[in-house]
């Protein structure tokens, strides 16, 4: 049986989406089924405290403009919801997974034995079978929001460090929101404003909304 491709073959992107049409018209969406999501779940922790009360919120950008498979975005949520569960129980944290898997992947599955140009059509079907589905992310995106206390602040980066070697793009650890300056110096991790996707530069933290 042969083996999957490298995801390198999918993690660029420059054309426009191709995704479930939800309607009855299906005119620009010719390849249906394919296999599911793989990940379900996009959330984790403790969802009854709001983002503004935790202490700080901590995310995980990437530095590149990829496709983020779901096999992906679930191996990030296990690596992360599992451990902090683990250690520091359901009530005393809260995990988002922001980025959601509609694009859909298209493989041409070619035979490479010998006289296999015999037994299949080539490129004639090269449109290829639905494989899978992945998320369109680009640079300076926040795919991951975690909520904690400064105390437990040393295990979230290192879980998130482990998550960025899950995705084929150099990652960075931000601050997302504070609830003191005291805590944003403790971290010493740089403040990050995810709808505008730029860092905010110290002489504009007063003036910037968290």
């Amino acid at each position: 049986m042969a083996s999957k491709r490298p995801w390198h073959c999918y993690s660029k992107w420059t054309r426009r989406p191709y995704q479930h049409k939800r309607s009855a018209n299906h005119r620009r969406e010719y390849a249906r089924g394919g296999s599911q999501s793989k990940i379900v779940r996009f959330w984790g922790g403790n969802k009854d405290i709001d983002w503004q009360d935790w202490e700080l919120v901590v995310g995980l950008k990437v530095n590149r403009q990829i496709q983020i498979s779901s096999n992906s975005l679930e191996a990030i949520r296990i690596t992360i919801n599992g451990v902090l569960q683990r250690k520091l129980g359901r009530l005393n944290y809260r995990l988002r997974i922001r980025p959601k898997p509609f694009q859909k992947i298209r493989e041409n599955r070619m035979l490479a034995f010998a006289g296999a140009d015999r037994v299949q059509s080539g490129m004639r079907n090269s449109f290829g079978r639905s494989m899978g589905v992945a998320a369109r992310v680009r640079a300076g995106q926040v795919i991951v929001d975690i909520g904690t206390h400064i105390r437990n602040l040393s295990l979230v980066r290192d879980r998130l460090r482990v998550a960025s070697m899950k995705i084929s793009s150099p990652c960075q650890i931000v601050i997302l929101n504070y609830k003191s300056p005291e805590l944003l110096k403790r971290s010493g991790l740089p403040l990050y404003d995810a709808k505008k996707r730029r860092e905010i530069p110290f002489y504009e933290m007063e003036f910037a909304t968290t």
